[in-house]
């Protein structure tokens, strides 16, 4: 098992905070020159202060041009960890609520970063690394595109179980460049992505979740294994399946799918 990163290149989507943040902490902090990812340099400044060899980089993984200037930045990676994707707050395909329903635009953002940005950078690295030898990819999916999951929405779920599928596939054909991709496949976290829920979860739910440094762990655990790796990993509960009795579900009332 790797643990020193030490002259080795590594890229973190999403790394303007959440589990992108604390990622490039991890392989910053063990050597890796790491460049972190995001929409605007600006979004980036945080995660950059955290570390000398954290150098963040303005690029949108849902625009190819966008992508092909940041890797002339970049160079050749080592290692992609893919942690960027959005949820929103319409989540339903049918509700009383019209605000509620998933519109168009809703449908074509959340397919368009959360699935088209992973295949946008799969496309982007693989090339590269294979000339160089090999690699390493983790992307970051969710308990969401494994089973059934009511709170996380149609769109979003839908992109999750879209992108788990794709790697399957995908990882056999990397491997015969030496490229071992991996999936991480967390439980409900603690993340910004909690702040965008159409019901917000109170702060005891909040810290029985998986954080943001636990997430960072997981991602650097499986990136030194020398072997590709499925792997989920739950909180102390689920809002939805197996969450212990003596925890409410502060979300049914909100969501207006509990009894009438």
């Amino acid at each position: 098992m790797r643990n020193d990163w030490t002259d080795t290149t590594v890229i973190v989507t999403g790394g303007g905070g959440g589990m992108g943040q604390a990622a490039a902490k991890q392989f910053a902090d063990a050597g890796a020159a790491t460049f972190v990812i995001g929409r605007t340099v600006e979004s980036l400044e945080k995660t950059a202060a955290l570390s000398e060899r954290i150098v963040p980089v303005a690029c949108d993984v849902t625009n190819t041009g966008s992508i092909a200037d940041a890797m002339k930045v970049i160079g050749t990676p080592d290692l992609l960890i893919h942690t960027a994707g959005i949820n929103t707050a319409d989540r339903f395909v049918v509700h009383e609520d019209p605000s509620k329903i998933a519109g168009e635009e809703t449908w074509k953002s959340v397919m368009e970063i959360n699935v088209l940005g992973v295949v946008n950078m799969i496309n982007a690295v693989s090339g590269p690394m294979a000339k160089n030898g090999g690699g390493k990819i983790v992307v970051v999916t969710s308990t969401a595109g494994h089973g059934f999951d009511s709170f996380a929405g149609v769109p979003y779920t839908a992109s999750k179980w879209a992108v788990h599928g794709m790697l399957f596939t995908a990882r056999a054909q990397l491997i015969s460049s030496n490229i071992v991709l991996s999936e991480y496949a967390p439980g409900e976290a603690n993340t910004p992505l909690v702040a965008k829920r159409p019901v917000k979860p109170k702060r005891e739910h909040c810290e029985a979740m998986i954080q943001s440094e636990d997430c960072g762990d997981a991602l650097f655990f499986i990136a030194n294994q020398p072997h590709s790796v499925s792997m989920i990993q739950l909180p102390k509960y689920q809002p939805f399946g197996g969450m212990p009795p003596q925890i409410s579900i502060p979300w049914l009332d909100g969501l207006d799918i509990g009894p009438k």
